[in-house]
């Protein structure tokens, strides 16, 4: 005698249907070469990212320049000489 499967519920295929949808997008979303933190700091501050005035991240050519700005402004004299 065959075996007698029953029939696959309706809501749960679209269920497993959904989450095959959005493990996709997720998986598509790490091919991208950026991290979750660089996608994080690409967002507006009110929903999560970062804030203004936060330094380039170490590694990138913005950073480089960041610091050689920061060197800059440390190796200046602070007070004007006396006349």
């Amino acid at each position: 005698m065959g075996s007698h499967h029953p029939p696959m519920n309706r809501s749960r295929l679209t269920f497993e249907s959904v989450l095959l949808c959005l493990a996709c997008v997720l998986l598509s979303a790490c091919a991208g070469g950026r991290t979750a933190g660089e996608r994080m700091a690409d967002m507006p501050y009110w929903i999560g990212g970062e804030p203004a005035g936060v330094p380039p991240r170490r590694g990138t050519a913005e950073y480089d320049a960041w610091m050689a700005a920061r060197a800059e402004e440390a190796a200046r004299p602070k007070t004007e000489p006396p006349k």
